[in-house]
């Protein structure tokens, strides 16, 4: 959105500049479907009528309206042949000018003419104000551009922001000054760096602990393309699914970072393993790779398996995650292909051991690398001696595993719930609304002051007020805040709406809601939205004005209101049947001249002025508009040419009535809408409808629904536990046919419930909240955990193959599999950690992915490498006694 000022032009000339400079060069740009204007009304040509002059010459407002849309006509009249030459016929009456207007004839009685101009003023003029925009205190038109659906935010803006420079360059007068109020690209374009920093950041740290672990370059390097391979690849798939370079998709690919080294990483570091047993490179790679095949297909079809789900969501919810989705599911898939193929090829011919490299590698690169291997000793020493101890203690340490599970789970009711976290996007808004009945000019002197004390914090850029916009509602607002760059302010944007709020608190004039986002969407953004629904509107206001008073007593719920307040005052025409019908009058009829009289109506055929054309408007002059006398003493004539006052047909009197009334579900519906400081709107709408709402005592007929924002919440947290439980159930259908066993799954999805433990735990550390982001991180937890219990399990299956006792299949599984174990998750973690740490624009929305992700990977690594082989031992020991009892009975 743009805002147009001049100190030389009024708002009208502005939005005359608008539509003859602006508006078509800025729909001409691809991608735009609309271009709004607001503060400002269209020119119009106005015909003023004086009634005391209609009373005079006994003329009604419908005769008025009739002649003018009569003159102001061309008439095709068939066509003439003559001399071989066909001329058509036209009778011409379309109005030239302004005169012609004032010319018209509206009545010839015996010779006698009355013409428009002895009856009213005919005015080259614009709409009546009933919209009004200020920006920085000065007042302004506002433009506003809407994109087409589906066409890319990014692309149509840069058109946008090309058109309005060149616009200013080349054709727009240089006393209109022009500023940029809303972009919603901006936010996007740094997001979208940021995410590309991530990427960059979590695969630079994959590849340092690649290196560390194994100390070849070589091996590193060949573990390190299977990241910019994997990625490129998606992209070409992206591509074909018509998939862009968006913030869902490249989060997605940041969250994959560590992912997609992975699998190289555990089949480098076999390779690696056997090339350390003294074997060549090709036989190396040949039995590192077909070793570790079916562990690594079990892993990484897994994780595929988890977002087949969450790319398969409906309603908002799947179309907001699909592209991630989708994107992370294609990215593991080509690691995968990548692992199995370049990875041990470029393993065979390249990759070789490095015994003399100790002298050609830098002094501290040396010393860091003999350090990392000594803790890495160290610690696997230290893991060898703690799996002996636990083998003695297994109950009790399962019941310590289990206590600490049950502990933090204990924990999930202490914590937040949300929609989407607020993240700083550098822009808000505050809506705003005063009684009903205050005028447009009564409204600008009530909101300078509040838009002074907005633009005051040194924090604020833009501050720009809109006002009105429909003729009923000119009480109503917006007002849209632009911060300075997030570089430039030492708070948040969190911090100044809090500010804000806290400032308006005891605002009187008007009631005031601060608001996370712009004022350009529809409809009331506050998180916090409770309809009641019932026959009666009287009963409705009631248990709304109730339950809005027990609301604003909730610690953390503020800006609480009702979507209406008292009725509006009105002038009631409630026509005589009896009496209209006398002069050949309906209410129709009536109520056509009555909306002629006040609130103006516009001919039927246009006036063409130059290329342009515009509205030609009938209506009472503005003085003879302004109480009941003038509407009961408006003359209004029949059929029969009889011509009376319009309360000698009707009643007209005072009275008042609701300012809207919503439906829904064919029932009346009232709104209460609250916003929320210092808590969450999950923790106001758990207290709304456990506390608040039985307090109210509804009546039958009577019920109460979470709608906004509440109710996208709802149905985005059930869609999300629909999709938990087929992840899960996908996640266990795969393991059961890749190791052919319906008991192997289950122990290797041990790691899940322990995931739990430190998600939750990060959660509550960070300060953040269960929300639509934190719950993908669930999601996606739920593939990657199981990756090294998987290893493991896999591992002492083919121990044992080969002849090893169960105990001794575990031992040596946890030996030789703890340095791929703690490869791939230190390069999961570190690929995460820009998230999970909210660095960059737009952060707060990604950090609670990110921290679910970390702190469970922490701790199912830590309980996956202690419970899963117990539970193994256990298990299998079992099924062997079983099937050795089975086997002495047979006999």
């Amino acid at each position: 959105a743009f805002v147009l000022s001049s100190d030389l032009r009024s708002r009208g000339e502005i939005r005359k500049v608008f539509e003859d400079v602006i508006k078509d060069e800025l729909q001409r740009v691809e991608g735009v479907s609309e271009v709004n204007v607001y503060g400002a009304g269209e020119r119009e040509f106005k015909i003023l009528v004086d009634p005391y002059k209609l009373s005079l010459y006994n003329i009604s407002l419908q005769t008025v309206y009739e002649a003018i849309n009569a003159a102001n006509t061309n008439t095709p009249g068939g066509s003439v042949s003559e001399q071989g030459t066909e001329l058509v016929v036209r009778t011409i009456g379309k109005f030239d000018n302004i005169d012609d207007i004032r010319s018209v004839v509206i009545k010839n009685d015996k010779g006698r003419v009355v013409r428009l101009l002895d009856l009213a003023d005919v005015q080259d003029d614009w709409e009546e104000e009933i919209s009004y925009a200020r920006s920085n205190g000065v007042p302004s038109v506002v433009i506003a551009a809407q994109k087409q659906s589906g066409t890319n935010t990014v692309e149509v803006t840069d058109g946008i922001l090309q058109a309005m420079a060149k616009l200013e360059a080349e054709e727009l007068p240089q006393d209109i000054k022009v500023a940029l109020v809303n972009d919603q690209s901006h936010f996007i374009r740094e997001n979208v760096e940021d995410v590309w920093s991530a990427i960059l950041f979590g695969g630079f740290f994959a590849l340092v602990i690649t290196y560390l672990f194994l100390r070849s370059f070589r091996a590193t390097i060949i573990g390190g393309i299977a990241i910019p391979t994997s990625i490129i690849a998606t992209f070409v798939i992206m591509r074909e699914m018509n998939f862009t370079l968006n913030n869902m998709s490249l989060m997605g690919l940041s969250l994959a970072v560590g992912v997609l080294i992975d699998d190289a990483i555990v089949v480098i570091e076999n390779i690696f393993r056997h090339l350390e047993k003294g074997k060549n490179p090709l036989v190396a790679a040949q039995e590192g790779t077909e070793e570790i095949f079916l562990a690594i297909l079990a892993t990484s079809l897994s994780l595929i398996a988890v977002f087949v789900p969450i790319g398969s969501m409906g309603d908002t919810v799947g179309q907001f995650f699909r592209q991630f989705g989708m994107t992370v599911a294609f990215s593991v898939a080509f690691s995968l292909l990548i692992a199995y193929t370049m990875t041990p090829m470029l393993s065979a011919y390249w990759l070789k051991r490095e015994t003399s490299a100790e002298t050609t590698r830098p002094k501290l690169v040396q010393k860091i690398l003999d350090k990392f291997e000594a803790m890495f000793q160290a610690t696997k020493s230290f893991y060898e001696d703690f799996m002996l101890v636990a083998l003695k203690i297994p109950k009790k340490i399962m019941l310590i595993s289990l206590a600490t599970l049950l502990f933090n789970i204990a924990l999930v009711p202490f914590m937040g719930f949300e929609l989407q976290p607020t993240y700083d996007s550098g822009q808000f808004s505050v809506s705003f609304k005063a009684p009903v009945g205050t005028d447009i000019d009564k409204m600008k002197e009530i909101m300078r002051p509040i838009e002074e004390q907005i633009a005051s914090l040194p924090e604020v850029e833009i501050v720009s007020m809109r006002l009105g916009g429909t003729r009923n509602q000119p009480s109503q607002g917006i007002i849209d805040v632009r911060l300075v760059a997030q570089a430039e302010r030492e708070r948040s944007m969190m911090d100044v709406m809090d500010e804000l709020r806290r400032k308006f608190r005891n605002e009187e004039a008007v009631s005031l809601a601060v608001i996370s986002g712009q004022g350009s969407g529809r409809g009331d953004k506050r998180p916090v939205q409770i309809g009641l629904r019932g026959p009666d509107i009287t009963n409705l206001e009631r248990y709304a004005n109730e339950l809005a008073s027990l609301i604003r007593e909730l610690p953390g719920a503020t800006d609480v209101d009702v979507s209406t307040s008292e009725p509006e005052a009105e002038i009631i025409v409630k026509v005589d049947d009896t009496k209209a019908s006398a002069l050949g009058l309906t209410s129709a009829n009536v109520g056509r001249m009555v909306k002629t009289a006040f609130q103006g109506r516009t001919t039927s055929n246009s006036f063409t002025f130059g290329d342009k054309d515009y509205a030609i408007r009938i209506q009472l002059a503005k003085a003879d508009r302004k109480n009941l006398d003038d509407v009961k003493n408006l003359i209004v004539s029949g059929t029969k040419e009889e011509f009376v006052r319009l309360s000698d047909i009707a009643d007209v009197k005072l009275s008042s009535g609701p300012t809207r009334i919503d439906r829904e579900g064919r029932q009346r519906q009232l709104v209460v809408y609250a916003n929320v400081v210092g808590t969450t709107p999950g923790e106001i709408i758990t207290t709304i409808e456990r506390e608040l709402i039985p307090k109210l005592n509804l009546e039958t007929g009577y019920r109460y629904k979470l709608i906004g924002q509440a109710d996208t919440m709802s149905k985005t947290f059930d869609e999300m536990a629909k999709a938990l439980v087929l992840a899960v159930l996908m996640i266990y259908m795969v393991l059961a046919a890749q190791f052919e066993s319906f008991i192997q799954p289950l122990i290797i999805m041990l790691a899940l419930p322990f995931a739990l433990t430190g998600a939750i735990l990060g959660l509550l550390v960070v300060g953040q909240t269960v929300n639509m982001m934190s719950l993908i991180g669930f999601t996606m937890l739920l593939g990657l955990v199981t990756k090294n219990a998987i290893l493991l399990v896999d591992y002492a299956n083919k121990a044992r193959v080969k002849g090893l006792s169960v105990q001794a299949a575990v031992l040596e599984a946890c030996s030789l599999r703890l340095r791929p174990i703690l490869m791939t998750t230190f390069a999961t973690v570190l690929g995460m950690l820009p998230i999970a740490l909210g660095l960059g624009s737009g952060a707060e929305l990604r950090q609670s992915m990110g921290v679910v992700l970390i702190g469970g990977l922490f701790t199912s690594t830590i309980l996956t490498l202690v419970v899963v082989p117990l539970v193994y031992i256990a298990v299998e020991d079992y099924l062997v006694r079983r099937r050795e009892r089975r086997s002495s009975r047979s006999y």
